[in-house]
């Protein structure tokens, strides 16, 4: 796989494009909704993407990944961001 400039992939450099504009679109619906109902509805969209483009045994297995890497998932630094 061809890098670029940064020495990233060109999948990952598209990752944390993805990740930067649905933290942008959070940020601002955050002055609408509950933190908790955001977090939910990511989640839940989130779950059915995954559910309708993996196998059922990848689906499973990515779910098993989850739940074993729990202790991993890290809060946001700047949590007045948040509030």
């Amino acid at each position: 796989m061809t890098k670029n400039k940064n020495n990233k992939k060109p999948e990952d450099r598209l990752l944390q494009e993805a990740f930067n504009d649905v933290y942008k679109h959070s940020i601002l619906m955050g002055a609408r909704y509950n933190w908790q109902i955001i977090a939910a509805t990511l989640v839940a969209v989130g779950l059915k993407i995954y559910k309708s483009v993996l196998k059922d045994d990848e689906f499973k297995g990515m779910m098993n990944t989850i739940r074993d890497s729990m202790d991993e998932v890290k809060p946001f630094d700047d949590k007045k961001t948040l509030h």
